[in-house]
């Protein structure tokens, strides 16, 4: 189906009676004014539906999130002890956290086995809205479910549950509508964990599992997993020797061997370079602050359970730092600005501290502490579609360089103005006239001139922030989803997801728009009227982190890194010890022009020890001997076992060449 077709519905009409038949099989929810429904419920409004296929990026979430229901569904009715907590989706997994009696994957066939017959038997998914008292009595033997409600429905109102035969969930949905739409699914794995992550609290079970809309996707799916599995980052940094972690010293910080630092420098550097290219100014911030700029920025409220907080002796409370936005905000307010200065375009390679649980870190990809190719931007508003712009065209370049892959998507989340209650607002004061920025969803909501709760929200930066965002887009003619609903409370963004080599989609550049803190830290420059107003930030990552995307680029590659990336860039052989002196003299000239050498001069055949140089992953293996040393030449095995014979600084000229123009292949 065309994601721009789109379906009329009356107020009160079931969203599923507006779906086709020849495409009912395959639709699962429904979008109006940017809420997703259940196909079985009633539109609150008339309006423009579009329906949400199943094989959508929006359907195959809802397709994992009922998945997670039925693997529940088949756990209570297997284990009738277990209690159910709570379940999450990722792009192609999901997991659900129970308190049970244990098991291990040899269980899996059985479980497997019950869900099948669930899903045989087609039934219906069903959602029911009650006030929060009757959900409390639905759940009151499982105190699990019994903080959720708690936590997510104020006293007095009401919330959803889904109702599944016998199996009741508290959820907001949606879901697919019925246990037969879940066609292709596998248990995958299993873990302990402790309720809410805290190693003080109950010990759960967490259980891995995916689905997919067809057998077909999800044989592919499992191919990919294996392959996977094959390249974990964390087996190919053992093997490389690229990091390593302390869980007795320093749980979940990573050591950067020197291999590994090697890396990390590289891909550091080069983003200096683009910076310096596109004006970003390289800048460098504390790790620890007081925490009053910390409630200031709103990281307080956001992250105070994930951070890192400590009192000294004489009272002052610091927290390492959970992102690098204030420490550039600080800089920032250094100088004051004309409108002549902007854009002021800040850059960090920004280590910040998350308080990760214990059941959650995993290698790189989840660490308590990682480095952000980290970048503010303070720009005036006319200046947000060139901004975007510049970004929009550097992000492929680099990983297109770097990952030579030219997949990508382009995500834009905006508001939903149906429901703006959770967004940064701008007023006006209708009785005293005066402008201001707002949570709209604050107990506050008051004039913090007057006093006044005559308040007109004005919607006009958000308008004009989210147009210059998608006018980029457009501009670049790249294809994007748009998701209402979806921005972060203080603005809009763009989200860039790339494709590795295995087929993997991941969230990495992100561009996001903030108007909450030029307010909250009284941020200004002055225009051309001599008058204060405020800048927008543009906060900005590529890489992501640097952790995280030199796990991806560790599988991507399965180590076999491009040449100006790889920690050994040549390891030199000589067959016997009558050549260790020549070996000596091409690894100093090696050295010398930048290449980082080595040579091997132990004892053992020139086979074994290229054996055992292979998990090293070497660009490239020089074996010297008679000839070589008479002719003063190199032979060159490649990464496919390929060799050729080259005069040494000919083949240094060839790799010059290849670390110079960042080639992703090897040149013979």
């Amino acid at each position: 189906m065309d994601s721009e077709q789109f379906f009329n519905i009356n107020k009160g009409d079931a969203f599923k009676k507006i779906v086709p038949e020849k495409i009912k099989g395959n639709i699962v929810a429904a979008r109006l004014s940017g809420k997703l429904y259940d196909l079985s419920d009633s539109a609150p409004e008339e309006g423009k539906v579009e329906l949400i296929e199943i094989n959508s990026p929006e359907g195959e979430k809802i397709l994992l999130h009922s998945a997670a229901h039925l693997l529940a569904n088949a756990i209570v009715d297997l284990y009738p002890d277990s209690l159910p907590n709570t379940s999450n989706e990722s792009e192609d997994t999901f997991y659900y956290d129970f308190n049970m009696k244990p098991i291990s994957t040899e269980d899996f066939p059985a479980i497997e086995e019950k869900m099948q017959e669930l899903v045989h038997d087609d039934i219906p998914i069903q959602r029911k809205i009650l006030p929060k008292a009757e959900i409390l009595k639905e759940f009151r033997h499982n105190k699990y479910k019994l903080d959720k409600i708690n936590e997510n429905v104020p006293d007095g109102k009401e919330s959803s549950i889904y109702i599944q035969g016998n199996y009741i969930e508290f959820c907001k949905g949606p879901h697919v509508p019925s246990t037969g739409y879940i066609k292709a699914f596998k248990l995958l794995s299993i873990s302990s964990t402790n309720y809410e992550g805290d190693i003080n609290k109950d010990k759960m079970i967490r259980i891995y599992g995916t689905a997919f809309p067809d057998r077909k996707q999800l044989k592919a799916f499992m191919l990919r997993r294996e392959e996977a599995m094959k390249r974990d980052h964390r087996k190919i940094g053992q093997e490389m020797d690229l990091f390593t972690f302390d869980n007795e010293r320093a749980p979940g910080m990573p050591f950067y061997t020197p291999n590994g630092a090697i890396i990390r420098n590289e891909l550091i550097n080069y983003m200096k370079e683009l910076n310096a290219r596109s004006g970003w100014e390289e800048v460098w911030t504390a790790h620890a602050f007081k925490d009053i700029i910390w409630k200031q920025s709103g990281h307080y409220y956001k992250y105070k359970d994930d951070m890192f907080l400590f009192t000294l002796p004489n009272g002052d409370n610091y927290g390492l730092k959970p992102m690098n936005c204030p420490g550039h905000i600080a800089i920032f307010q250094r100088n004051v600005y004309s409108y002549r200065d902007m854009p002021v375009k800040y850059s960090e390679a920004g280590t910040i501290y998350r308080y990760e649980k214990s059941g959650e870190m995993g290698g790189l990809t989840r660490p308590r502490a990682f480095t952000v190719d980290d970048g503010h931007g303070f720009v005036r508003e006319d200046q947000i579609f060139d901004e975007t712009i510049s970004l929009l065209k550097i992000i492929p370049s680099i990983f297109k360089t770097i990952l030579g892959t030219e997949e990508f998507t382009y995500d834009l989340s905006v508001m939903d103005k149906q429901h703006p209650e959770s967004y940064l607002m701008s007023y006006e004061c209708t009785s005293c006239g005066e402008k201001f920025m707002l949570r709209a969803s604050s107990q506050e909501s008051k004039c913090p001139y007057c006093g006044s709760e005559n308040l007109k929200p004005d919607f006009s930066i958000w308008d004009n922030a989210t147009e210059n965002l998608r006018k980029a887009l457009k501009e670049l003619k790249l294809k994007y989803t748009e998701y209402p609903g979806e921005a972060a409370f203080y603005g809009p963004k763009i989200d860039v997801h790339i494709k590795d080599a295995l087929g993997r989609l991941w969230q990495l550049s992100t561009i996001q728009l903030d108007f909450f803190m030029p307010s909250n830290f009284d941020l200004y420059y002055i225009d051309k009227n001599d008058t204060k107003v405020r800048p927008v930030i543009i906060h900005r990552a590529i890489y992501g982190s640097y952790e995280r995307f030199m796990a991806i680029l560790l599988e991507h590659y399965n180590g076999k890194l491009p040449l100006w990336l790889t920690p050994l860039q040549a390891y030199i052989i000589p067959v016997s010890e009558a050549y260790h002196e020549y070996a000596k003299t091409v690894n100093q000239k090696l050295i010398e022009k930048g290449i980082r050498s080595r040579v091997d001069l132990s004892d053992g055949t020139i086979s074994k020890k290229i054996k055992l140089i292979r998990t090293m992953r070497p660009s490239y293996i020089l074996v010297v001997g008679e000839k070589e040393f008479v002719d003063k030449t190199v032979s060159v095995r490649n990464r496919k076992d390929k060799t050729k014979e080259y005069a040494l600084d000919e083949f240094i000229g060839i790799m010059e060449k290849e670390i110079r123009e960042k080639k992703i292949d090897q040149d013979f």
